[in-house]
């Protein structure tokens, strides 16, 4: 009866047990294929323990080489940093010397890439088919499955003549003639638009050809067959004739068929092969594929290290057995040695069985073990061989095998959750997690920080792993449940500039070196260099500028100076020393070293120079008491200080006698003293008269424009007489600052509304 196991009690050979009661392992020279596996009963020992293990790197640099071997200064740098401790750890100060002293090497360090395989396809059979167990007619028309019922024979004729694949066959009939709807299909039952003539017929249709880089459309002869079975055959014939085809020939996997079909120039389509996919998948075309082709295929789910065990599930299919048969699970080396075989008595599959239902065994061809992980397999490839056999010791004897790729027990992945700048502590604080299969045994967990722009190594650190069972649950990865990291680095300047990497590392040896594994994270270069200027204003006579800035580069840097500069002029103006002020707002958004300490505030006399040019505030930290050495700047944008505003209050004709009232305040009134109104004449074009007035206070203006020069100073209030003559004309009043007596010279003017005046 197919697809069905009896129930029976598991027999294991009388061998030396080294992991459990059923487990039996073998260290002689095997060879396993379809047919025998050449290891015996009397071969078998114990897999001993005392394998030499060498070092395993995954750095893209020798860390000990970019340090020229300086293993007792590694060893001095050496500190236990408590996982969650409040205090930071510092850089080795020789290392950093050492690379300060070194240029750049580096600009595109290297870095880990996750190396997670889980999974593992078989090898001599079927490559992942896992089409409908029929096909999927869901939503086609009556058309479409009578299209499909014609080329059916025809596909599997294909096979069994020529060896090409029926699923992928059918495909191609269904995408080149459009559900046999083309013009070829319905006039000579030609799905593949092949030229030239079957047994003397042929069709002539017109057909777009290329000719010296023109394109024409010509007419031309092409196949003509009486049904469409005839067409799909002959299509086969086609393939089989062509040499450059022969690679797909008796290929029992759909998507090699495909990707080889494309390659070799079938069709021009760069996606040609992944429509054929998606064609199969929609409508289960393997199916046709299970009707001509014997079914032995499988797939390995997962094969990896599950804490202290390994873990190999899967599942094999096959034609070839009986329920008479043993199912086994051999395990084979990087050398194709096998050291380890065990009966397994099924894990139903639904999923497989639904797969491959006419298969001899499939839903329950499933397997799930467990082998305890040891440091002999740290490493290692493993490739797993399904064998079903009449045999209790599980020797070949009817049956098939099926070995599946290889699975390296090298899985290395980690995550930096936090690499960021404390602005408050001064701390890097680092935190993340490494899990690695090569981790067993090696006990010493390290956290080196590493300058990769310059090659050279600046400390490394003892840690204690932290539990992450997150990362246990979605990584099957030995020590995923005891990977977690967590570091306080004191800031250091050799910090800010290089590009940092973090390496993780879990060694044998004390001092972190001997046989290690490690993970390099990607690098960060602390380089954050933030500012802003809450204010750039003037208040009164005084130019008042308030901000903040934080720098990465800025440790060790205690002057900060806020430089006036004169863009328009390209020329300082003044530097002035201040104090950095608390910015704990600063702090709580930017992980900038010194954030919390980034506040400036400064107070100047607004200078004549400040007026019309463009004016630049910059904040500099610097090691030198003049400003100058090493510094690093932070260039506001520029601001052009020329408010000029005013308002006409009254204007107010008695007889010949003008009243007028209001206000003028200009940012460039500055070194302006004297104050005029003048008298103009906006219907003839000429000043009439102009009088010097005395600027008077005005706290009214200081309260809606605080940030204008002479903003509390800026009123006016005059009384003159105008001329008869000025009766009907419209009147302009112009309020002028000048640093001349006569209101001429360097001057700031405002003009009012002109106002048309009657003079009785």
């Amino acid at each position: 009866m197919k697809n069905k196991k009896q129930s029976r009690i598991k027999i294991v050979l009388p061998v030396l047990f080294t992991f459990g009661a059923s487990l039996m392992f073998f260290q002689a020279d095997a060879q396993a294929d379809s047919t025998q596996t050449t290891t015996s009963a009397n071969q078998q020992v114990a897999l001993t323990a005392n394998v030499n293990t060498t070092s395993q790197n995954t750095n893209y640099q020798n860390l000990n080489q970019s340090t020229n071997n300086q293993q007792n200064t590694a060893q001095a740098s050496t500190q236990m940093a408590v996982a969650g401790a409040n205090d930071g750890v510092s850089l080795n100060e020789q290392a950093v010397q050492q690379a300060n002293s070194k240029p750049v090497i580096d600009t595109n360090p290297g870095f880990s890439t996750n190396q997670y395989n889980v999974t593992a396809t078989p090898v001599s059979s079927s490559n992942g088919v896992n089409g409908a167990a029929s096909l999927n007619t869901a939503g086609l028309s009556s058309w479409n499955i009578n299209f499909l019922n014609s080329i059916h024979d025809g596909a599997l004729n294909g096979w069994r003549q020529y060896g090409v694949l029926p699923s992928v066959t059918a495909a191609q009939a269904i995408l080149e003639s459009g559900w046999g709807q083309s013009g070829l299909a319905t006039q000579g039952h030609n799905l593949f638009g092949i030229k030239g003539s079957y047994n003397g017929h042929s069709i002539t249709m017109p057909t777009r050809e290329v000719y010296g880089g023109r394109s024409v459309y010509i007419n031309d002869a092409f196949r003509a067959y009486a049904n469409n079975n005839e067409s799909v055959q002959d299509h086969g014939r086609f393939l089989a004739v062509n040499s450059r085809y022969h690679n797909l020939l008796w290929q029992t996997d759909y998507r090699t068929v495909t990707r080889l079909i494309q390659a070799d120039g079938y069709a021009t389509d760069p996606y040609y092969a992944v429509s054929l996919n998606a064609v199969i998948e929609r409508y289960g075309l393997t199916a046709w594929d299970r009707e001509v082709a014997e079914v032995n295929t499988g797939h390995i789910d997962n094969l990896s290290v599950i804490g202290s065990q390994i873990n190999i599930r899967g599942w094999h299919a096959s034609d070839s057995y009986n329920n008479k048969m043993h199912h086994f699970i051999i395990l084979l080396d990087g050398n194709g040695h096998e050291f380890y075989r065990t009966e397994v008595n099924g894990d139903y599959r639904q999923d497989v069985q639904n797969a491959y239902p006419n298969a001899d065994i499939s839903g329950w061809g499933g397997f799930n073990i467990n082998v305890p992980y040891s440091s002999n397999l740290v490493g290692k490839s493993i490739q797993v061989v399904s064998r079903y056999t009449y045999n209790t010791n599980g020797e070949p004897n009817g049956g098939k095998d099926l070995y599946f790729n290889s699975v390296s027990l090298n899985a290395n992945t980690g995550s930096l959750d936090n690499m960021s700048l404390d602005a408050k502590t001064g701390t890097i604080n680092i935190t993340g997690w490494h899990a690695a299969d090569a981790s067993m045994n090696k006990n010493y967990h390290y956290i080196i920080i590493y300058d990769a722009s310059k090659h050279a190594e600046l400390g490394r650190y003892l840690v204690e792993s932290g539990s992450r069972g997150d990362v246990a649950k979605v990584y099957n990865i030995y020590g995923a449940n005891k990977s977690g990291f967590s570091l306080k680095l004191n800031f250091n300047p050799a910090l800010a500039g290089d590009q940092i990497q973090v390496i993780s590392r879990y060694s044998d040896s004390q001092n972190g070196e001997g046989n290690y594994v490690d993970y390099w994270f990607a690098p960060k270069t602390f380089t954050e260099n933030r500012g802003n200027l809450d204010s750039f204003v003037v208040k009164g006579n005084q130019l008042h500028v308030t901000g903040w800035h934080a720098a990465d580069a800025s440790m060790n840097k205690n002057y900060h100076y806020i430089i006036i500069y004169d863009a328009s002029k390209h020329a300082e103006l003044g530097r002035y020393l201040v104090e950095s002020g608390s910015r704990g707002d600063v702090a709580k958004v930017y992980n900038i070293y010194g954030a919390n300490k980034s506040g400036f505030s400064l107070k100047l006399n607004f200078n004549p120079a400040l007026a019309g040019d463009q004016i630049q505030v910059i904040s500099r930290y610097s090691d030198s008491q003049n400003g100058e050495g090493n510094y690093v700047d932070y260039w506001f944008a520029p601001k052009t200080f020329t408010e000029n505003r005013g308002n006409l209050d009254s204007f107010v004709v008695k007889g010949n006698q003008l009243h007028v009232t209001g206000w003028h305040a200009a940012d460039q009134s500055i070194a302006k003293p004297y104050h005029f109104i003048i008298i103009y004449d906006a219907t003839t074009h000429r000043e009439v008269k102009r009088q010097m007035v005395d600027s008077l206070s005005r706290n009214d203006v200081q309260k809606v424009y605080p940030n204008i020069y002479n903003d509390a100073q800026s009123g006016f209030d005059m009384t003159t007489t105008l001329d008869p003559s000025l009766n009907g004309h419209e009147i302009r009043i112009i309020s002028r600052y000048s640093d001349a007596k006569n209101g001429e010279g360097n001057k700031i003017d405002y003009w009012f509304n002109p106002v048309k005046v009657t003079i009785h």
